[in-house]
């Protein structure tokens, strides 16, 4: 029979009892000045030291028993009735080698979360949101990105139209995602192209100058346009943003929208999409360009120019797929249909 001492709470008053306590015949017997407690072990639950905290005894009528005797308070978890599921799980607690199984389990989760779970959750949460909240997300990145890294565009006004009314006139002919075309100056991007939510595109003034015919750029724009079909600036911003964003987007929350805004460029610039996303709108580029009889060799040979060019800014080369890899498909005369 193991004794042990603490203070009992009466569930009344903040005042400390001091008792004595122990197990006898299944019950849990408490004595002290004026209390005689007998308690059947069913009836009461166990809340275990946890650091330099004091053990818990649950007791009938909102009273507590606390005790810093650990040996104790652990003979008092054994006898406690099987039912109880946290017997179990101070049991695993207090063996080192499950609390290591536990640990290596929770590491083997959290990475199949964020490697996997992540970015599943973040494609479905991407294709069911709103397109007004999508649009809206978009408008307040390219709003952040006007002051941080865009200007406005020094090509002539003519030949921005002259691009766009290209890019409309393939359009009318295959079906194109809802896109806004936009042209910026921007030393930070460099040579490039980017998606934000809700269909804007962003050409630079420099990707324009590398091209060496009209047709290439429509190849990159076309890459865009993959990005735009299937969400992908949105669905690198909640992944970037985490389960918070993904949260925003299942529960319908809007109120964080310019947290995801703020953080988009940011993701934009340091990471990039990944090689999944970029493989899916050069599927998508591969297609429309044989869809609009323009030479897939016109793709390959810009990000070829671009790899040469590349010396540590980011563009549509940072993480991406090696150059070759992309290239390859393009470079193989595609069916003009």
């Amino acid at each position: 029979m193991t004794r042990f001492s603490g203070d009992l709470f009466d569930g009344v008053t903040s005042r400390a009892h001091p008792v004595t306590a122990w197990i006898e015949a299944g019950r849990l017997h408490i004595e002290g000045d004026g209390i005689a407690l007998t308690l059947p072990l069913d009836a009461i639950g166990l809340a275990p030291p946890v650091g330099a905290a004091r053990g818990v005894v649950h007791l009938p009528d909102a009273r507590e028993l606390h005790s810093t005797d650990l040996a104790a308070l652990a003979a008092l978890a054994q006898a406690l009735p099987s039912r109880d599921p946290e017997r179990w799980a101070r049991r695993l607690e207090s063996r080192l080698g499950y609390a290591l199984a536990a640990l290596l389990v929770s590491v083997l989760v959290m990475f199949a979360g964020l490697r996997w779970g992540v970015p599943a959750a973040a494609q479905l949460a991407a294709h069911t949101l709103p397109a007004g909240l999508d649009s809206r997300i978009g408008r307040e990145s390219l709003a952040l990105m006007e002051k941080i890294s865009f200007q406005p565009s020094a090509l002539p006004a003519a030949r921005q139209q002259a691009l766009a009314q290209q890019l409309a006139a393939r359009c009318r002919q295959q079906a194109c995602p809802p896109y806004r075309l936009l042209f910026r100056h921007s030393p930070m991007f460099g040579a490039n192209a980017l998606t934000l939510p809700g269909g804007t595109v962003v050409v630079t003034d420099a990707l324009v100058d590398l091209a060496q015919h009209d047709e290439e750029i429509l190849a990159v724009l076309a890459h865009e346009l993959g990005h735009v079909q299937h969400r992908h600036s949105l669905r690198l911003a909640l992944q970037g943003i985490g389960a918070g964003a993904i949260l925003v987007a299942v529960t319908g929350d809007i109120g964080s929208v310019t947290d995801l805004a703020a953080g988009l460029p940011s993701l934009l610039l340091q990471s990039g999409y990944s090689r999944d996303m970029e493989r899916e709108a050069d599927a998508y580029a591969l297609a429309w360009l044989n869809a609009a009889c323009i030479p897939p060799q016109r793709f390959a040979d810009l990000l070829g120019r671009l790899d040469k060019k590349s010396s540590g800014t980011p563009s549509l080369l940072g993480s991406h797929p090696g150059t070759q890899e992309r290239t390859g498909p393009f470079q193989v005369a595609g069916d003009c249909t």
